[in-house]
């Protein structure tokens, strides 16, 4: 495979390229004083050199490997000469990326950017340590929040526009939980547990993924019911008497029910309780 000579109008090549497989590159001016940037996936940077000078490139040549993940391309530089290193940020610059890119040495030393680095939550999101569900039973937000956690770390396996798709993803889901809209929180973490099964970076697959989704769905159903059934028995205390026992009496249907996990049945008796209670009031 011959390597890949990079135009400035052809960077998203290099950028596709490196979000698929980490990427040979070399760089240098050739006879013409043009940038000579060359990649090629499985190959030894070092052995770019010799093409470098076919395509009539001289020294200083700088080369090493890349890898795209998310907005940020990350240069290692086995070869790093600062004045190649400065000429081929000004190629780059000028032909605008469209991601950060880092150059660092074989040691993993930060030799330059095109931007300032960022901080890594800092990307105008949603994040785990944001969340907070005040008002909402913890035992409705927990599980969600268990599973954002869990997905976190294997979303960043993904390809890079997938990736940077799951994390938006994940930011709503998390904003969700913050304004107490739980179903939508969950119907986005379901979504991208399958999509992150579906590329093989995760040990569960997609039908498991759903299947546990569904048992905490239905877990959170359970606990949200029984917790307005108590909250009706609560306000039954202050019916007259007799209607007051036959409020009670319906509230413990509606428990047993719930027990049974027949929640529709359930659901129906506690809004003819909540129509009793407002016509009583």
């Amino acid at each position: 495979m011959e390597p890949t000579r990079i135009e400035g109008n052809d960077l998203r090549i290099m950028v596709r390229e490196g979000a698929k497989r980490r990427t040979s590159f070399a760089f240098c001016m050739d006879g013409k004083n043009d940038p000579l940037l060359l990649i090629q996936p499985g190959n030894k940077p070092e052995k770019l050199r010799p093409a470098l000078k076919k395509s009539g490139g001289s020294p200083p040549m700088a080369w090493g490997t890349y890898v795209v993940r998310s907005d940020e391309m990350e240069m290692i530089c086995e070869q790093a000469p600062a004045k190649a290193i400065s000429t081929l940020k000004r190629f780059l610059r000028a032909n605008k990326p469209k991601v950060n890119v880092l150059f660092r040495d074989d040691g993993g030393n930060l030799l330059d950017s095109l931007k300032p680095e960022k901080p890594s939550n800092d990307d105008g999101v949603t994040t785990l340590d944001e969340v907070n569900a005040t008002g909402i039973d913890p035992k409705l937000v927990r599980p969600l929040l268990r599973r954002a956690k869990r997905i976190k770390s294997r979303i960043t396996r993904a390809p890079g526009p997938l990736e940077r798709k799951l994390k938006r993803g994940l930011s709503r889901s998390l904003a969700h939980i913050n304004e107490g809209r739980l179903e939508e929180a969950q119907t986005l973490l379901t979504m991208i547990e399958q999509a992150v099964a579906r590329i093989g970076a995760d040990r569960e697959d997609a039908d498991k993924s759903m299947k546990r989704s569904d048992r905490e769905a239905r877990t959170r159903t359970l606990g949200a019911d029984v917790n307005r059934a108590k909250q009706l028995r609560a306000s039954i205390t202050r019916a007259p008497g007799g209607k007051r026992n036959k409020l009670d009496r319906a509230v413990q249907v509606a428990a047993r029910l719930l027990k049974q996990r027949d929640f529709d049945k359930a659901r129906v008796v506690m809004d003819r309780i909540e129509k009793a209670l407002g016509a009583i009031v």
